[in-house]
């Protein structure tokens, strides 16, 4: 084969991809599944065995409905930003000494070494300090 052929066969191949990708970015705009008899089929052409074998089991593959996902709110995690101002101002209150007491109790040196599943606890701690 060559190597023009090779690259026709390349560009045909990324048209196919990207009308591919189009009819997914609609089907999720409007939040709906596409059943695979709707799909548009482009002629085949002769296929390797392994693309064959890939489209065989997509195509064989159950439909499945997606379920809606109910969204739980996560509990927003403050950032090192955050805990560092915050701890800057009780220090600066005059609970230094507390602060880093805070910091060495969870196995850190200072704040930046402090593990970020640390945090939440760390600044709540610090905004129990009177």
């Amino acid at each position: 084969m060559s190597k023009i052929k090779l690259a026709l066969d390349v560009v045909s191949d990324l048209r196919s991809l990207a009308e591919s990708i189009e009819t997914l970015v609609r089907a999720m705009e409007a939040n709906e599944t596409v059943p695979a008899n709707e799909a548009k089929e482009e002629p085949t052409k002769k296929k390797s065995k392994a693309k064959a074998k890939v489209e065989e089991s997509e195509t064989k593959a159950p439909e499945v409905e997606e379920a809606p996902v109910e969204e739980v709110p996560e509990e927003k995690l403050p950032t090192l930003e955050e805990v560092r101002a915050a701890m800057a101002d009780k220090s600066r209150d005059g609970h230094r000494e507390a602060v880093k007491a805070i910091i060495t109790k969870y196995g850190a040196n200072n704040l930046s070494s402090l593990d970020p599943m640390h945090y939440a606890t760390a600044l709540k701690e610090v905004g129990e300090l009177k």
